[in-house]
């Protein structure tokens, strides 16, 4: 064995927990901002509905780009100073150096009275963020075997949820202590952080023959199943994202929380999410993946409705983590699906294939969602996000006569690390 690859953080499955735990743990720092703030944040500089739909809508476009970042890190190896080489270190280095300037610069813009500059330094930080995450995941993929792949995704959606937790909290104290700004500093030193362990990563010289790239793999997703994998994509997006992205409006604007106890509520949240993503890994030694994805589905649904009907500042805690327990659930469903379908030839390909469908879903239910707040009452939108999860449900039967039910990752024995 090549001794660079003898001496990676990735060749044991310690190594790959803590590595994978903290790169997703520093999307879900930044998540805490993206998800819980950045409404809040233009609202209050007295953006309109309209500008927050078309926000909302453009910042999916560079996660629809992750088909091209996820083909190029398969197809082309980089060298870059002080970023490594390979194809999948110094693409995920750069991520994060793109995501740390654009922080910078969003810092010093006024999101309204500049609100083309801030849309478009809000583009080139997502830009950073996407290409980060794609081939993170095609690292995942292309060092994690088969029977442990539930488990680091689990570690992924855990990891990203305390990221989360830990930062929602803070965000909306040290708002209202220093102001807006501090976000952005604190996000650039979350960026920052996870350089030095990537130091630790060594890529073979040459990718294992399993792992070669090929054009021909592409060609496996030309099939009707993943047509129909395609819409489910979409649809659970849709009713998920979409009411993602209103909720920390509906507590501001319609329950008249402040960003403190969003903050709270955001960190009870991301509690939610590591109990959803637990659960969902601890399931997938019970249950095929098509049983996790109803349960989750009818939990989704349910949850939509008592947010519609129930949800006030009272319950508003039990809310959010009610919430974020689907959420994490649905997630880890789609995402273990996705990486069960990718082909290692193209592995980061074929994953961020797979997730540019749903992140495609996740614009049009952002976009929708925030673009009708000052027309439709909150309540009313969380209903028809429950009718759209409704759809799930046909999708999920015909994915099962599809045979996608019979892909259920089994969790290994501890291994050495």
């Amino acid at each position: 064995m090549d001794r660079s690859e003898f001496s990676s953080i990735t060749a044991t499955r310690n190594g790959r927990l803590a590595l994978f735990g903290l790169l997703y743990f520093i999307q879900g720092a930044l998540l805490a901002y993206v998800l819980v703030f950045n409404n809040l944040y233009l609202r209050q500089a007295g953006a309109s509905a309209g500008q927050l739909s078309l926000l909302n809508g453009l910042l999916v476009v560079p996660f629809i780009l992750k088909i091209g970042f996820g083909l190029l890190s398969d197809k082309v190896a980089l060298q870059l100073p002080l970023l490594g080489r390979g194809h999948r270190l110094p693409y995920i280095s750069l991520g994060l150096a793109l995501t740390t300037l654009g922080g910078l610069a969003a810092a010093y813009i006024p999101p309204v009275a500049r609100y083309p500059l801030f849309l478009a330094t809000a583009l080139f930080l997502a830009l950073g963020l996407a290409l980060y995450d794609t081939v993170a995941d095609g690292l995942a993929i292309d060092v994690t075997p088969p029977d442990q792949q539930a488990l680091i995704q689990g570690t992924m959606v855990i990891g990203r949820a305390l990221g989360l937790v830990t930062l929602a909290a803070v965000y909306g104290r040290a708002i209202t202590t220093f102001g807006w700004p501090m976000v952005f500093w604190i996000v650039i030193l979350f960026t920052l952080s996870p350089q030095l362990l990537l130091r630790l990563v060594r890529e073979p010289a040459e990718r294992p023959a399993g792992q070669t790239f090929s054009w021909e793999a592409l060609r496996e997703l030309w099939r009707p199943e993943i047509g129909r994998f395609a819409l489910y994509a979409v649809v659970y997006s849709i009713a998920i994202y979409g009411a993602n992205a209103i909720i920390t409006l509906f507590t501001n604007e319609e329950l008249g929380g402040t960003l403190v106890e969003i903050g709270d509520a955001a960190a009870f949240g991301g509690l939610g999410m590591v109990a959803g993503g637990a659960a969902g890994v601890a399931l997938a030694r019970r249950l095929s993946i098509w049983q996790q994805a109803l349960l989750t589905a009818v939990a989704v649904t349910i949850t939509l409705l008592l947010i519609a009907g129930m949800a006030n500042l009272d319950n508003i805690v039990f809310i959010f983590l009610l919430w974020g327990f689907c959420l994490a659930a649905a997630e880890l469903v789609y995402v273990t699906l996705a990486m069960a379908k990718s082909d290692r030839r193209m592995g980061a390909g074929h994953f961020a294939i797979f997730m540019a469908i749903s992140n495609a879903g996740t614009g049009v239910g952002q976009a929708t969602s925030t673009g009708l707040i000052d027309t439709v009452d909150f309540r009313w939108i969380f209903v028809g996000l429950a009718l759209v999860s409704l759809l799930s449900f046909p999708l999920l039967l015909i994915m099962r006569a599809d045979g996608i039910s019979k892909v259920k990752p089994a969790l290994s024995a501890p291994e050495g690390s």
